[in-house]
């Protein structure tokens, strides 16, 4: 069986807002005066996260597609908890006409749009079963995916999201590293007695893997795990980091890993498709 690549984004931002100021100052701290003026400045250029065109484009040249999952977040802003800024501020409405036509634009060109949970959907049902609806009724047809925000996960979180109608879950995986967590090479169904509803474990996320001394290394690592137990190995790249200015390197790899698993005849497939195959095949 050939290995098998699915791509991904989780679409946290659309547009760059509180982050002009937060990774300036992050750059200036650390003593990258250059990265620090580009964030400063870039306020006055093209939206720095509006990077559908140019993910399309790349995977258009390498006949592949992805999976982007919508995040639909709800929390409201507190002043006074600056824990709670990261997640309220800067947040976009997906049912705003330049989103909500790019999110229709992906699912009839071929891409598969899913939902990106928010941050306290994990452990509500009222709010994956809101945020599955407001998503749905942008596509005018039903969504199977989900992959929580921050990977949030808890016991009750895969029934939850059963219950709310989803396939399957794209969620687990590594917040701060890389790999197949527990060893998970394979897609599983994590519900007992459940055959319908399909975990889609995760590999590679963009920042993990780039955080690593030897990214080439490490990457060709996870290739052959793969391909050695015949895995699906899903990368997830967030769409804001397509802009080399602000992410140097991270476009570039994520072509590089494309190249060399279609070097490999790996099989590309949405997280969709792989999902009904592996329900097809216990029926």
């Amino acid at each position: 069986m050939p290995l098998t690549v699915a791509l991904s984004h989780d679409v946290d931002r659309t547009h760059k807002s509180y982050q002009f100021v937060t990774k300036a100052l992050q750059n200036l701290f650390a003593g990258n005066i250059k990265q620090a003026f580009y964030h400063k400045f870039s306020i006055f250029a093209k939206n720095p996260y509006w990077n559908f065109p140019r993910i399309v484009a790349m995977e258009q040249a390498y006949g592949v597609k992805s999976t982007f999952f919508f995040l639909d977040e709800s929390i409201e802003f507190r002043p006074f908890q600056p824990s709670n800024w990261g997640l309220s501020l800067g947040r976009y409405r997906i049912d705003s006409p330049k989103i909500a036509e790019e999110i229709r634009w992906l699912d009839q060109n071929g891409w598969e749009v899913g939902l990106h949970g928010s941050y306290h959907s994990f452990h509500s049902l009222p709010l994956l079963e809101r945020e599955k609806k407001r998503l749905e009724e942008i596509l005018g047809h039903e969504i199977i995916g989900i992959r929580q925000h921050f990977l949030n996960i808890s016991d009750k979180t895969w029934k939850l999201q059963h219950q709310a109608g989803f396939r399957y879950d794209a969620s687990f995986g590594f917040t701060r590293d890389i790999g197949f967590k527990e060893n998970k090479y394979l897609p599983f169904f994590p519900l007992e007695g459940n055959e319908e509803f399909l975990v889609i474990p995760m590999a590679i996320m963009d920042e993990c893997l780039m955080n690593k001394k030897d990214i080439e290394k490490e990457y060709l690592g996870l290739i052959e795990k793969a391909e050695k137990n015949d895995g699906v190995l899903v990368l997830n790249w967030h769409q804001r980091i397509f802009n080399e200015k602000e992410y140097p390197g991270y476009s570039r790899v994520y072509e590089e890993i494309i190249q060399e698993c279609q070097r490999r005849n790996a099989r590309f497939a949405l997280l969709g498709e792989i999902y009904r195959e592996f329900v097809q095949g216990r029926h």
